[in-house]
């Protein structure tokens, strides 16, 4: 991305910097940060009041209007991936906003790297001003500011802050699960907090009976696959499903219009082994691999934080126990049949009409082992859909048929490419952009070591401010021209040497495959994006890499000569099916 230059940032005249006549205006963008409604943040602040702040300090300084304000609530500093954060930084790249306003450092972010990363290579390449109120941080008025030792220790105190409290935080809640108190994000089906202690279970008078549907259907021998379709084709929506109609002001009418979420055999299986149900919590069962780190990872069930009688039970011990021995007398008898839980198309089977996945089922019928797929909509809830059923071994003979054909047409393809590759003699096509593209870094380079000298001239009083201003900006235009230039040397090699390129990163994969005799999951997952089964179960595979192979054959239309011309008929025809 070429450099936007100051004077396209500033609403008023040429002068980037102001003086005795002339003032320049900066729009500034005031953020503001909360990461949890909690006491201690609001003895803290508020979003209010850290507004508040900053609007006060605009008031006293004529250079800067407030364009625009952003704020993000419950998000930790930890986390950049905060809506009205990105939406700053779109502002800043759009040259909406050439300032930025923050009460401290620590609401721009708790993670030192990022932090500085944006403070020390982001906005400058955008010429934004920053401010840090209560950190007497200006990099406009003192440039030194931002550079200095205060910044970085700054960012490395509030990261360590952060790293401290996400302790604290982790160390309180393990004392509450000991305690009984309930810390976990979701509560279970069945229940709702307390309103009066938000750490305690009650019983859900709109859930309370399915809980109690469910379990009496596990005593009396119903499997996971029944009891999900009863609860489907009863028209009772999941919790997921109710919380996405309410957010979209859809209606709640569970046969108005098709769920988006169902039940699933999963969902109701952790229902069946949860403890909850009988008054018990069993807590804190995941952790981050690293601090900041997105990773979750199961702790060894000896570390889970267990409390008994903590709210009041939905489901008797006694029956309770009964499912559990239940449960594990059906996993016995499932030995002894055909595997059931396993599919090399997962993930990548589904039905044309609906999308939902498409779903193995086998049995055995004396000594006949019988395996079709269905599509779980048609499972789940009936008349929703039809089966679009498919024999397990229609199915793999299709594919891997398919498979070959395509390897073969890719093998043919890239023998004709390899033909006008040669002649396009692409090893002075790359000398070429390298050259050029050395010759304008070199450039770069130079003028940033004048800006470097110019700066240095004006601090020690040897050129005048409105000098180095417009020495500055000659500059500048000149580091766009060729940052300009060099995006258009790129796009032009790529242009020339793409196809070479693509050969590289998805040619290989069809290569490697060439002598394929079985269909494994690795070999479905590097070749095949989606494969579709219709209702009169033939098949809609969609390869990976068809937009790429489509480029090659055109470029193979284009340049193959009169003389050397290649048939692409059947070529042509690769990816369609």
């Amino acid at each position: 991305m070429a450099r936007k230059s100051r004077k396209n940032m500033m609403p008023l005249e040429a002068t980037a910097l102001p003086d005795k006549e002339k003032k320049v205006l900066f729009k500034a963008g005031l953020y503001a940060r909360l990461s949890h409604e909690t006491e201690e943040n609001i003895e803290r602040g508020t979003i209010e009041t850290q507004m508040e702040l900053m609007k006060n300090y605009v008031k006293d300084h004529e250079d800067i209007v407030i364009e625009e304000e952003y704020y993000d609530a419950s998000f930790t500093g930890t986390n950049f991936e905060r809506p009205d954060f990105k939406r700053m930084l779109q502002d800043v790249v759009n040259g909406k906003i050439n300032g930025i306003i923050v009460k401290d450092l620590s609401r721009l972010g708790r993670n030192h790297r990022e932090v500085g990363k944006y403070i020390e290579e982001v906005f400058p390449v955008y010429d934004i001003r920053i401010i840090s109120v209560n950190d007497n941080v200006d990099s406009y008025l003192d440039p030194d500011s931002i550079s200095s030792l205060i910044v970085p220790v700054k960012n490395l105190m509030n990261e360590n802050y952060s790293r401290d409290i996400s302790k604290k935080v982790a160390s309180a809640y393990k004392v509450m699960a000991k305690n009984g108190e309930f810390v976990a994000g979701t509560t279970p089906y069945g229940y709702m907090l307390d309103s009066e202690n938000k750490h305690h279970l009650v019983i859900d008078p709109d859930e309370v009976d399915i809980v109690k549907k469910i379990f009496d259907m596990a005593l009396s021998g119903s499997g996971r696959p029944t009891i999900c379709k009863y609860l489907n084709d009863s028209g009772i929506l999941c919790r997921k499903e109710i919380q996405r109609r309410k957010k979209r002001k859809l209606t709640l009418d569970p046969f108005e219009i098709k769920s988006n979420y169902l039940w699933s055999t999963s969902t109701i299986g952790r229902m069946l082994h949860n403890e909850s149900y009988i008054g018990n919590l069993v807590q804190l069962k995941t952790t981050r691999a690293t601090f900041g780190s997105k990773k979750i990872i199961s702790k060894d069930e000896d570390e889970y934080i267990r409390s008994q009688n903590t709210h009041e039970a939905i489901i008797s011990k006694e029956d309770f126990n009964k499912v559990q021995k239940l449960i594990k007398q059906n996993d016995k008898n499932k030995k002894h049949k055909a595997p059931t839980n396993y599919s090399i198309f997962n993930g990548i089977l589904k039905c044309s009409d609906c999308g939902r996945a498409m779903t193995k089922q086998e049995d055995l019928r004396g000594k006949t082992q019988i395996s079709n797929y269905f599509c779980m909509t048609y499972l789940q809830v009936s008349k929703s859909c039809s089966p679009h059923k498919i024999k397990t071994s229609d199915l793999e003979n299709a594919v891997l048929e398919s498979i070959q054909l395509q390897v073969k047409l890719v093998i043919e393809l890239e023998k004709s490419l390899s033909k006008l590759y040669f002649k396009n003699n692409q090893g002075s096509i790359e000398n070429e952009y390298k050259n050029k593209v050395k010759i304008a870094e070199l450039k770069i380079s130079n003028l940033k070591e004048d800006k470097r000298k110019y700066y240095e001239e004006w601090k020690f009083n040897k050129i005048e401010k409105r000098e180095f201003i417009k020495l500055s900006e000659e500059i500048e235009n000149k580091i766009t021209k060729l940052n300009e230039d060099i995006e258009l040397y790129t796009f032009t090699y790529k242009e020339n040497i793409k196809k070479i390129r693509k050969n590289d990163y998805w040619i290989g994969h069809y290569k490697r495959n060439r002598k394929i005799k079985r269909l494994t999951k690795e070999v479905l997952n590097e070749l095949i994006d989606v494969i579709f089964v219709r209702k009169d179960g033939t098949l809609d595979i969609k390869f990976k890499y068809q937009d790429e192979y489509q480029s090659l054959v055109n470029y193979l239309e284009e340049e193959a000569k009169e003389n050397e011309k290649v048939d692409i008929r059947n070529i042509s025809q690769a990816f369609v099916r």
